[in-house]
């Protein structure tokens, strides 16, 4: 059995961009941070193309705009093996999953199961 078990949960993930389109969602969008300053990873032709837009724009029907994207996702339960591995209970095959480190297979409660070719047809 798998300890330090952790159910599964919903989470959020919130992104914003920095927009300019056309009216039609043609156009461009840059990462940036809720108040609008740019990522700082960004890529030299993504510079490029927002300075660009930030000199045409009249050009867009909607620019310099700011909008969150939010996303919901259910992140795994997940508990720790005994060699120490962290394994995500996931429908990897037959509603069973496997240790990266040593191997042991798991059902989606965190029981320990043989391996799948000792299983019963």
């Amino acid at each position: 059995m798998l300890t330090e078990y952790k159910r599964s949960e919903e989470k959020e993930l919130v992104e914003y961009e920095l927009v300019f389109d056309d009216g039609a969602n043609n156009g461009y969008a840059f990462p940036c941070d809720k108040d609008g300053n740019l990522n700082e990873d960004m890529h030299p032709a993504a510079i490029e193309n927002y300075n660009w837009c930030m000199s045409h724009m009249d050009q867009f029907a909607r620019a310099n705009k700011v909008i969150k994207i939010s996303r919901r996702y259910r992140e795994p339960s997940q508990g720790k093996c005994s060699c120490g591995e962290i394994v995500y209970l996931t429908n990897d095959y037959m509603g069973a999953c496997q240790c990266p480190g040593c191997g042991q297979w798991y059902n989606l409660f965190g029981q320990e199961l043989l391996p799948p070719e000792m299983w019963e047809e």
